[in-house]
């Protein structure tokens, strides 16, 4: 009989504990659930999520001398050597899908960490750079 109270008592505590925490949880945690992107693709990725995917924002993190020379098809350059650049890109739209790409790699990889930082929920970099796009 006293087994039966504490076997009652504890499947009583477990499911208040358990109803609690659930009812409990705020709703903007679980909009904090959802996955973030940040990633570095092949060219072939590349270029299917950016026919694929609506609303990109497409940025060319090179120099506006290399910009100049040729980019991608609708890129908005934002160079990464400028001291404005975590400026500008925090004024994109984070939960829009973001492609980013360079010259060969370096300077994008390094810009997807700051994207990836200030929480951008969809970011997709391209490897090799622009000179692997071409």
């Amino acid at each position: 009989m006293k087994t039966l109270r504490l076997l009652m008592l504890a499947a009583t505590f477990t499911a208040l504990n358990v109803g609690f925490s659930i009812s409990a949880k705020p709703a903007i945690h679980q909009q904090d659930d959802k996955k973030q992107v940040a990633k570095r693709v092949t060219q072939t990725e590349f270029k299917q999520k950016l026919k694929s995917l609506k609303n990109v924002q497409l940025i060319d993190v090179r120099t506006k001398g290399e910009f100049s020379r040729g980019t991608i098809e609708g890129a908005v350059n934002i160079d990464y050597n400028s001291s404005s650049f975590k400026t500008m890109i925090g004024k994109l739209d984070r939960s829009k899908p973001t492609m980013i790409f360079c010259h060969s790699g370096g300077r994008s990889s390094a810009a997807l960490r700051q994207f990836k930082a200030l929480k951008f929920e969809y970011v997709l970099e391209l490897e090799g750079g622009y000179s692997h796009w071409k």
